[in-house]
């Protein structure tokens, strides 16, 4: 039995589906998805009529269902083809039959041909039938040839597989909780984080200007291609099991190249802070659900300053209704607003203790003046030392991160006024920052040489 509310129907039938129970029958609550205190408050008078609506739906006698009508039918057509007076009324007639069954971000695609998706299969040694993850909620196989499918449609070059086939690897790692990602009313997506220099010149992906920006082949269709993985594989669409509210321009997923030639040596790349050799580049995923810019003037552009901003921004991204406390966020800086950092010779460890025991809030305002728990939190537990804490003086402060290595830092960006982003998270899940190793293969300068 599937007992829903106003709005959700579809979503729920959907996921039953899944979960290879379409024959559950269902009775919607007649009240919001969220209710409001207003509706709260009619529950109890609800009460009666939905026992009565739940006993006259299990004596039903069963109709057996085809599922939603927003869910669309299983094409098993291996190869497809598309006609036309032309080429380009051919190519429409793809993209309309695409976007019918829900297989396009609604921008221009390419056509993923047989000789196209062969081209990009040529950027890695894996077989074609290797699976690289499950992609949620559907739980379908990210196979090597599904993502070199996805990538042609976005305008891929073969030596962009690596880089794929490593970013899936991230989003499929369950740290990420990609089924909550994809599923939640809140607007979070991934930010993927290249690191290895060598790797990034070697695709051309930017690092400077306008880092998370247009006019880059390699940053727009690699994060183009992700997305389009997260969508067809995972089958997912808005308003069916995509239950964002009101989404957000990283839900297109962006990709950012870390800018190591900024560190002037003051730091390691953020690869080699997160545990792998400098030799190895990688590429992460951040849940990201916020972003916010802030310029710092020149005048007063020091260390301590830029440490003032960032905890600003930590503070007011706090969510204290979805209790993100414990999860991974990230601060991006730009090489100007770095120059202090490194003239001062601090540490990375060090401007992140630094921001961990700034990023804090009153005890009262953490646990919105109810009574201190260890429950407090959506999906981890508050450590009892805040809660003792807490509980022995409400206008103690406490911190909102986990541990100073909770708080991942980049340079990324171009010279010039000095910028910084905080990027937080959300709190309904329990998505961490994850990062993988980008495995090249073995002909991969004969592949940047043909490509």
């Amino acid at each position: 039995m599937l007992i829903t509310t106003k709005g959700l129907e579809t979503n729920a039938k959907f996921n039953a589906r899944a979960a290879g129970l379409e024959e559950l029958k269902q009775v919607v609550l007649p009240m919001a998805a969220v209710p409001l205190k207003t509706e709260v408050e009619e529950l109890n008078q609800l009460g009666k009529q939905t026992a009565d609506a739940v006993i006259e739906t299990f004596c039903r006698e069963s109709v057996p269902s085809a599922g939603p009508k927003e869910v669309d039918e299983e094409t098993t057509e291996r190869v497809l083809q598309f006609s036309g007076d032309s080429y380009s009324t051919a190519l429409d007639n793809m993209e309309k039959y695409f976007l019918q069954h829900h297989w396009s971000d609604g921008f221009p695609l390419v056509p993923p041909t047989q000789e196209a998706v062969n081209r990009m299969l040529e950027g890695t040694e894996l077989p074609r039938d290797h699976v690289v993850g499950l992609v949620e909620p559907e739980g379908a196989a990210a196979t090597i040839e599904s993502i070199a499918i996805n990538a042609v449609m976005a305008g891929c070059l073969p030596q962009y597989m690596p880089v794929l086939i490593a970013a899936v690897e991230c989003v499929t790692d369950p740290r990420f909780d990609l089924r909550g990602i994809q599923g939640t009313s809140c607007s979070v997506s991934p930010l993927l984080v290249i690191s290895g220099g060598k790797l990034i010149e070697q695709l051309n992906i930017n690092d400077g200007f306008s880092a998370i920006g247009p006019g880059w082949k390699a940053n727009a269709t690699i994060g183009r291609a992700i997305q389009l993985i997260m969508s067809n594989i995972g089958n997912v669409w808005p308003g069916r099991n995509d239950m964002t509210t009101l989404g957000s321009p990283l839900k297109y997923v962006m990709l950012l190249a870390e800018n190591e030639s900024a560190y002037g040596g003051a730091w390691e790349p953020i690869r080699v802070a997160e545990g792998f050799d400098y030799a190895q580049p990688t590429i992460s995923a951040m849940p990201a659900i916020s972003w916010q810019p802030d310029h710092i003037p020149s005048v007063i552009a020091t260390v301590d300053k830029t440490l003032e901003l960032i905890s600003l921004q930590g503070k007011v991204k706090y969510d204290r209704f979805a209790a993100n406390f414990g999860l991974d966020n990230m601060v991006l800086l730009t090489p100007t607003a770095f120059e202090p950092i490194r003239l001062e010779r601090r540490s990375r460890e060090d401007i992140q203790k630094a921001l961990y025991e700034a990023i804090q809030l009153p005890c009262s305002e953490f646990f919105e003046d109810k009574e201190p728990s260890t429950e407090a939190g959506v999906q981890i537990q508050i450590p009892e030392r805040i809660v003792e804490k807490c509980k022995a003086n409400p206008q103690a402060f406490t911190p909102l991160l986990f541990g100073p290595e909770s708080l991942k830092i980049i340079v990324t960006g171009g010279p010039g006024p000095a910028m910084l982003a905080y990027i937080s998270t959300w709190g309904w899940g329990r998505a961490y920052f994850v990062m993988k190793p980008i495995s090249l293969p073995k002909y991969w300068k004969g592949l940047l040489e043909k490509y």
